[in-house]
């Protein structure tokens, strides 16, 4: 089993995993990085919160922060690894604000150590991924993830638009209605998106329980801003949107996220989920939003960027994916 790497000793940092205690340090670290780097969203105590109730992620063995002489948090490193019947992908993501910044090598070291541990679980027969990301203007943090050997697999787009002279939802097919988010639709919008990302890079199958803890645990999940398309009894189309109240209120913004948009492949090219986006942009209108965002593939078959582009929405960052496989 791979051993996981020491802390260096310089900084004087006293090194642990953390807790749900140390959300609030947590959160003021990821402000004094996003102060330094400028992040494309800034994680703060409610994404940690929801974190601790994932499937596949434990806080005692799958996070490592430094913390200094005050107990504030000056380096962090994460690995969630959600394991399916297709096998497990194991997420990294780390940072360290100025003047720690050089830690950032040793954080994705450990990662990437504790990451193989997990793995080293899962058939090898099956996926067995490490994953890591960050911004493409972040430039000294990509050359280390690309100096640890990650190469780069996917670049993905951050597209927003103000929510103001909103285009008008295309016509449905006949056999479908609209369905506002209830709990009674949970268990037919996770087999929709199943098969609606099945054929998706970088996609995976949720299992019952990662559903139901990504939405039904989530602080920020907006049931009253999501939309499911319905034929007969099936959920065909689905379209669940997010709003955090923590990192509107440090960028100053009124922003809705939307977090999944998907169809199933028979009822793709039908305008279905531009429908449900534009009920979604009418919906946070309404609920006092003043703008959305949401992530693309830049390169998904589905064209996605193109779809969202005549809904309004333009590029605003970037990011790069690497990918190790174990």
């Amino acid at each position: 089993m791979p051993t996981l790497p020491e802390p260096p000793a310089h900084h004087d940092l006293t090194w642990r995993a953390w807790t749900l205690d140390d959300a609030d340090a947590l959160a003021r670290h990821m402000l004094r990085v996003d102060a330094a780097e400028r992040l494309g969203s800034v994680p703060g105590t409610e994404m940690y919160r929801w974190l601790v109730g994932q499937d596949g992620f434990d806080p005692a063995t799958d996070t490592l922060a430094g913390f200094d002489a005050t107990g504030e948090v000056r380096a962090e490193a994460n690995v969630w690894a959600p394991r399916t019947e297709t096998g497990a992908r194991a997420f990294i993501w780390l940072d360290a604000a100025p003047p720690a910044t050089d830690l950032r090598p040793f954080l994705l070291a450990w990662a990437e150590a504790r990451s193989r541990q997990i793995l080293e679980a899962v058939d090898p027969a099956l996926e067995r991924v490490i994953r890591v990301g960050a911004e493409e203007h972040r430039t000294e943090l990509r050359a280390q993830i690309e100096a640890a050997g990650f190469p780069p697999a996917r670049s993905w787009v951050v597209m927003r638009r103000e929510l103001t002279t909103l285009p008008e939802a295309p016509s449905l097919p006949a056999n479908v209605r609209i369905e506002p988010w209830t709990a009674a639709f949970e268990e037919e919008a996770r087999l929709a998106s199943n098969e609606a990302f099945a054929d998706h890079w970088g996609s995976q199958p949720m299992t019952r329980e990662m559903w139901q803890g990504i939405y039904r645990s989530s602080e920020v999940f907006r049931p009253d801003l999501s939309f499911l398309a319905v034929a007969g009894d099936e959920v065909v189309s689905l379209c669940l949107t997010e709003v955090s109240e923590e990192n509107n209120a440090h960028r100053g913004t009124a922003e809705a996220y939307i977090d999944r948009v998907g169809t199933r492949r028979a009822h793709r090219r039908s305008g279905i989920a531009s429908h449900l986006v534009v009920r979604t942009l009418q919906a946070a209108a309404s609920a006092g939003l003043t703008a959305a965002t949401l992530d693309v593939d830049e390169t998904s078959h589905t064209q996605a960027t193109t779809v969202y582009r005549r809904l309004g929405f333009e590029v605003a960052e970037r990011s790069i994916v690497y990918v190790k496989t174990v």
